[in-house]
């Protein structure tokens, strides 16, 4: 309930920042696509996004997310923050994870290849690691992405909405005691 109330609270405050003059053309725009409403649909829609397409390995993904975000009407900062879960820490695991859906996607049976370092080169070993994965990787990225992103959406709205249902509950009981209390 706090985090929804503070969510909320942020939007004017960073509608605020496009007042200044050379940003003051961007404002309306911003806010018929509501790129910046932390409300539950937009916050909904920027968070699946980000997640979405957090499992491309680049940058670039802020171009997309950006484009898509437009499109769908989603929050970019929510899809922006998001989108950061995919980084030197987590991006092996993902990869494993990607290539073991692909792999059971796709036909045939391929062993995972080793992630070797013999140079001490190991951006470059990483990279030849990531093209011998080939393509249970093409198939498993794009599935993963899509249902870490299906997930997420629904998780926000959950979320949102969990007080919603905690406080309908707690007014039933009430009203349920109030009525048996009428009827004795």
């Amino acid at each position: 309930m706090k985090l929804r109330r503070w969510l909320i609270s942020i939007e004017p405050r960073v509608l605020r920042q496009f007042d200044r003059a050379w940003l003051a053309w961007m404002k309306p725009w911003i806010d018929s696509h509501e790129l910046l409403s932390f409300r539950r649909y937009p916050l909904a829609i920027g968070v699946a996004i980000g997640v979405t397409l957090g499992v491309i390995p680049t940058q670039i993904e802020v171009i997309f997310v950006f484009v898509l975000c437009v499109l769908m009407r989603g929050n970019i900062v929510a899809a922006t923050v998001v989108g950061w879960y995919n980084n030197a820490f987590t991006v092996v695991p993902l990869y494993i994870a990607a290539y073991y859906i692909g792999d059971f996607i796709a036909p045939g049976h391929r062993p995972i290849p080793k992630l070797e370092n013999p140079n001490g080169d190991w951006w470059g070993a990483f990279q030849s690691w990531v093209d011998a994965l080939g393509l249970p990787l093409l198939i498993g990225l794009p599935v993963l992405g899509l249902t870490l992103g299906l997930v997420s959406y629904f998780a926000v709205h959950y979320l949102w909405l969990r007080p919603v249902w905690a406080r309908a509950r707690r007014m039933r009981e009430l009203r349920r005691r109030s009525d048996s209390r009428e009827t004795r």
